[in-house]
């Protein structure tokens, strides 16, 4: 059996690596709130027309194919997902953390799924409820200072692709379910 390697996420990963900048002159804008997607469940995407709206303040951070959105406020809403598609000139909130990993050393699915487990969500929503702020918050900073054990990655990607078919199978029982309801 290979042996797992205990390493600090901030180590393997960039939080916030990307920022819209007024210079990036778009037109419009396609808007992840915090409160818009739970457990990796996208609700809605608000469509910004520049020319009519205007962008709302917190709509600032860029995000890419599989970077992890995590929500520094109350983690134990769940207001997480990873992105695996997105529309064009896509921001998210600022009330997110988002979660870029070296593609060398961790998973990004894999990754989700470790962040996403009750435990470390609990554990995440302890330190939220020690925040100064006005609301149980957490920092990039205590994302980045967690300690977690991983596998190889060859490992990482089979334990994550598991967990992905489970997931695309219980979303479609849900659908069915659902139809059938209705």
């Amino acid at each position: 059996m290979e042996a797992w390697r205990k390493i600090r996420l901030g180590d393997a990963c960039v939080t916030n690596a990307g920022s819209y900048s007024p210079k990036d002159e778009w037109k419009f804008f396609n808007y992840l709130d915090t409160g818009n997607i739970t457990d990796n469940r996208i609700d809605s995407i608000q469509y910004i027309d520049v020319a009519n709206d205007k962008l709302p303040s917190r709509a600032r951070r860029k995000v890419k194919k599989n970077s992890i959105v995590y929500s520094t406020v109350r983690p134990n809403q769940r207001h997480f997902g990873i992105i695996k598609m997105q529309p064009e000139n896509f921001l998210v909130s600022t009330g997110f953390t988002v979660i870029d990993v070296d593609v060398d050393t961790l998973d990004a699915d894999f990754l989700y799924y470790l962040l996403t487990q009750p435990t470390l969500v609990e554990a995440l929503h302890a330190i939220a409820e020690q925040s100064t702020s006005a609301y149980p918050s957490i920092k990039p900073s205590d994302i980045e200072n967690l300690e977690i054990e991983i596998p190889e990655l060859a490992t990482q990607k089979k334990i994550a692709e598991i967990l992905g078919s489970l997931d695309r199978k219980i979303t479609q029982n849900t659908e069915v379910n659902d139809n059938l309801a209705a």
